[in-house]
């Protein structure tokens, strides 16, 4: 059955915007994927003790490999210059552990890869160059929000997701189990 759907695989999707759900959607995907054979990894970048976290960690009997990068997204903390200098030079050696094993997958989903592109501790070059140069039929799931042109230009599939109305604009703020 996932033989003949891995031909068809191979596209890339930004899923962006400001509204909820741009993890969500792409966790979506996963799980679809996931639901047809087919063998997932999952990278999340500036999240920690999230629900799928401990879904995905405790998942038996499917092919999945689930990373996280934990420092707090930028957007719920504020960095110097020199934090964001260090936290490059994590996010690299991360990156580097964690991407050299594509060809063992169909779906990679990495999560918040907007932020670390816009607060420019994941440089675009490398989104570019994962892009470019990716394995034929591994489809390539990136969220978050503040794509810059250039990826969004290369994706097969662009996405927005709008805020209309949020609880938190009533001071409701995240909840376990819905926003993590």
């Amino acid at each position: 059955m996932a033989e003949n759907i891995k031909e068809s695989l191979g596209l890339v999707h930004v899923i962006t915007g400001n509204g909820k759900g741009k993890t969500t959607s792409g966790m979506g995907i996963v799980i679809r994927a996931l639901g047809r054979g087919l063998k997932v990894k999952i990278i999340q970048l500036f999240k920690r003790d999230t629900g799928e976290q401990y879904f995905f960690e405790n998942l038996k009997n499917y092919h999945i490999k689930y990373a996280q990068f934990q420092p707090l997204h930028p957007y719920f903390k504020k960095y110097t210059p020199e934090n964001l200098e260090s936290l490059k030079k994590e996010l690299q050696d991360f990156w580097n552990n964690n991407i050299k094993d594509l060809e063992e997958y169909d779906l990679l989903l990495i999560d918040e890869t907007g932020p670390g592109l816009n607060w420019k501790v994941l440089d675009e070059s490398l989104i570019i160059d994962l892009i470019n140069n990716k394995p034929k039929n591994l489809e390539l799931v990136m969220t978050g929000r503040d794509f810059p042109e250039s990826i969004k230009d290369k994706a097969d599939y662009v996405s927005e997701v709008q805020l209309i109305k949020h609880p938190y604009q009533k001071s409701v703020l995240a909840r376990k189990g819905i926003e993590y």
